[in-house]
């Protein structure tokens, strides 16, 4: 199959996947407003899981799609960022309260049933440490990493509060989801690991 038709693949299962989720919220939205903050809140968190799940398998990847895998990582990292944006931007209009973006440190449950705020800020730094990636060579992949921290959560954030995790198809779905990021994560971190070691004993 060549790396074209695959990526069209991609491209139609990720409109296939917004399809889906604007009808399931679509239909159970009181308005406008509600419709953006949970949308935004489910597509982003499969966009950025889709861009951690490319990124660490990024060698095997690109063999299958070639140059425009790396574009499509870079689409999905884009789109999760702007939509999980819209999510405390929406709640933030509905409540007219800037402090939906501020962190909640203590107590503990309070920080987990807020851990959306927190997430948001990882990801944005974790985008930054991407955009830089030639300036900081040496350490901007275990800052980009913060993305999987970000996504574990949204998550827990999701789970306490999140209206649509009320439904067990998308809480199924989503617990799946994250459970395949941390699972990508580690398989990268294992990949590494032997690279590394295989180097160090010249074998390559």
């Amino acid at each position: 199959m060549s790396t074209k038709i695959n990526f069209y693949i991609v491209v139609f299962a990720t409109m296939m996947v917004a399809l889906a989720l604007g009808l399931l919220v679509g239909l159970t939205s009181e308005d406008l407003l509600q419709f953006i903050i949970r949308f935004g809140a489910l597509l982003g968190f499969f966009c950025l899981f889709m861009a951690t799940l490319l990124s660490a398998l990024i060698k095997k990847l690109y063999k299958a799609f070639g140059k425009p895998f790396i574009k499509i990582h870079h689409v999905y990292s884009i789109m999760g960022l702007v939509l999980v944006t819209l999510h405390p931007i929406g709640f933030a209009i509905s409540k007219m309260d800037l402090a939906v973006f501020i962190p909640v440190i203590y107590p503990w449950f309070e920080f987990w049933r807020l851990a959306g705020r927190p997430a948001l800020i990882l990801i944005y730094i974790s985008v930054v440490a991407g955009a830089l990636r030639k300036k900081a060579k040496n350490y901007w992949r275990y800052i980009h990493a913060l993305n999987y921290i970000a996504l574990i959560f949204a998550y827990i954030h999701g789970v306490i509060i999140g209206t649509d995790f009320q439904n067990p198809v998308v809480f199924t779905i989503y617990t799946a989801m994250t459970i395949i990021s941390i699972g990508a994560l580690l398989f990268k971190r294992y990949v590494a690991l032997k690279m590394k070691k295989k180097k160090k004993s010249g074998k390559i």
